[in-house]
């Protein structure tokens, strides 16, 4: 198998039809990427199918509510303290304590710029949180997300709640360190 390093900071990209790895901290840009070439190893529909929360959670998450206004964040049915997320993954998740502490969060998502922004999620706080970076072939619920979303390799978050492990997070674009590089090369070359 060969492969190449492709730096995208250094001018402009062409795609092509051969494998590319590609390295970006910003996710959005990483599906960009990937659907240039003809195979990365998180495709471009995987990463996107992970960025919409609603492609995964409703299986695999906690019970939530989706809302875009901030006086509807009165509306949800259970007791603070909540998880307040994006619809969309844009690491602007915060824990709120009280439904004014919500508003506020909402409010300030209404006034950005970016419209993925603008839809919210709440969910319960879980009693505590554990993070899986997982590649594919992996057992268990992080396995599980991996091969639904058709991601070879993520970093989940888990949150603990009275009736087991939920899916709260799901990053397709993970920060890599030597240890998580190594399981990748494993992985490339399993499928190779």
């Amino acid at each position: 198998m060969y492969a190449d390093i492709l730096d995208i900071s250094q001018g402009h990209v062409e795609g092509g039809d051969f494998t590319v790895f590609i390295r970006t901290k910003n996710q959005y840009l990483g599906a960009v990427y990937a659907s240039l070439f003809r195979r990365s190893i998180n495709p471009s529909y995987a990463i996107y199918n992970a960025l919409n929360r609603l492609y995964w959670l409703p299986k695999y998450g906690p019970h939530f509510f989706v809302f875009s206004d901030e006086e509807a964040v009165e509306k949800v049915d259970f007791k603070p303290p909540w998880l307040l997320a994006t619809v969309w993954r844009l690491g602007l998740d915060v824990s709120v304590t009280s439904v004014e502490g919500a508003k506020s969060v909402v409010e300030h998502r209404n006034y950005m710029r970016n419209p993925l922004a603008k839809g919210s999620i709440a969910m319960p706080k879980p009693k505590e949180v554990r993070k899986v970076f997982a590649v594919s072939g992996i057992d268990g619920i992080a396995g599980e997300v991996l091969r639904s979303l058709g991601l070879k390799y993520a970093e989940i978050t888990l949150g603990v709640y009275d009736d087991g492990e939920r899916v709260i997070d799901v990053d397709p674009v993970p920060e890599l360190d030597e240890a998580r590089a190594r399981l990748l090369a494993e992985v490339g070359l399993e499928e190779a």
